[in-house]
């Protein structure tokens, strides 16, 4: 079976610990890439990982 390609806001943000609206604001402020094959966004495994390792690794 193939990794997944491609998450929604909501399989996104259940898959990396964080709310729906986290995931929509780095959307909005282009922190993540969102492409809409339908009227959806879903984004990218890889960019949800590359846009993972910014994240700060000490509490702010």
């Amino acid at each position: 079976m193939d990794p997944k390609k491609a998450y929604t806001v909501q399989e996104a943000a259940a898959t990396y610990g964080v709310s729906m609206d986290t995931i929509r604001v780095n959307i909005k402020a282009g922190n993540l890439v969102a492409r809409y094959p339908t009227s959806r966004p879903v984004i990218g495994a890889d960019e949800l990982q590359d846009w993972f390792e910014t994240l700060p690794t000490e509490p702010q």
